[in-house]
């Protein structure tokens, strides 16, 4: 069975006589990042590891990958996607409390209150908030999603459950 990989930055450019490379992270994935041993990065269409030697930061992030050791080893790995497997990124962030909701999919979502609503079908990213989406009482609700309305988030069970506002199942 193969990982499912998520999106979580690009490679730049080589940098320096040992084979770095500059690489650009979304803000939400550098912790998970920084934690990583292994990083894939799409290779002639196919995603492969590569295992991390160091990461540091000089202006720009530099990351060093294994056996890796020359500019032109490393102008071989530029401006491609880098991913991470969806079990090395925590889905709940510290920082700031923000929250990955779209791995969400595929959770069950469960109130404080009512108990369980369901499997969440989808998530919408509207410009404000997120929007789980699922069948509840043979029809399709929508959730909204707030760090503040997590109670707990089992990653394992792969279920979630919220506090949700009074009456909003109702509507």
């Amino acid at each position: 069975m193969t990982d499912k990989l998520i999106g979580v930055g690009f490679t730049k450019k080589a940098h320096g006589a040992q084979g770095e490379l500059k690489i650009t992270l979304k803000d939400e994935y550098i912790d998970d990042f920084v934690k990583a041993d292994v990083v894939f990065i799409n290779v002639q269409g196919k995603p492969l590891p590569f295992f991390i030697e160091n990461l540091r930061e000089a202006g720009d992030i530099l990351l060093k990958i294994e056996e890796v050791d020359s500019p032109a080893d490393a102008k071989t790995l530029t401006s491609k996607e880098l991913f991470l497997r969806e079990k090395d990124i925590q889905i709940t962030k510290k920082a700031g409390e923000v929250f990955t909701f779209e791995l969400l999919v595929g959770y069950e979502l469960i109130d404080e209150e009512a108990g369980s609503i369901g499997k969440i079908e989808a998530v919408e990213a509207m410009p404000h908030q997120h929007l789980a989406i699922l069948q509840y009482l043979d029809r399709e609700v929508f959730i909204p999603l707030h760090p503040q309305m997590v109670v707990s988030l089992d990653e394992k069970a792969k279920k979630i459950v919220l506090r949700l506002p009074d009456g909003l199942l109702e509507l």
